[in-house]
């Protein structure tokens, strides 16, 4: 980053054309998700962890499911929020350096999704299993949408 604001011209080759109106989009929208990730995170309240280990976890006996706010849309908002900041604010910049650096940090904390859900079915069981049945991975439903099908029934993502 250092050699990007004293050299810019180094890293030319490296920057993405898109037109000045989409960067300003991808500006509002990267705006927008912050608000998005920091509800969410107060949502969770003392019920947020900052390390994904199993026992830690599991020994929380004050930890409840948070089914409400932006969790009742979403079962990972925070994630959702991050992602999006992520993704819109390396398109504001329009280089592909930071494209691709927040590309692989969303695919890294993607990868963690599973390991996250699987201590909460754990810990929550049946109530997490339907939580997941009713409410979306990432992306809100419209309302009055049906849920799509797949071949083990509605999915939950």
């Amino acid at each position: 980053m250092i050699l990007y604001i004293v050299f810019p011209d180094w890293l030319a080759f490296l920057s993405i054309p898109l037109s000045d109106w989409f960067r300003l989009i991808t500006a509002v929208i990267t705006s927008l998700s912050i608000p998005l990730t920091l509800v969410a995170f107060r949502s969770l309240g003392k019920n947020w962890v900052h390390v994904l280990d199993s026992s830690t976890f599991q020994q929380r006996r004050t930890a409840t499911l948070v089914t409400s706010g932006h969790y009742h849309y979403s079962r990972h908002p925070m994630y959702l929020g991050g992602f999006v900041f992520l993704l819109s604010q390396s398109l504001v910049a329009a280089t592909w350096l930071l494209f691709l650096t927040a590309l692989a940090t969303v695919m890294l904390f993607y990868s963690q999704i599973g390991k996250e859900e699987r201590m909460l079915i754990e810990k929550f069981g049946d109530e997490y299993r339907g939580y997941m049945k009713g409410t979306p991975r990432f992306i809100p439903r419209a309302r009055g949408l049906p849920r799509r099908k797949t071949q083990f029934g509605l999915s939950g993502d």
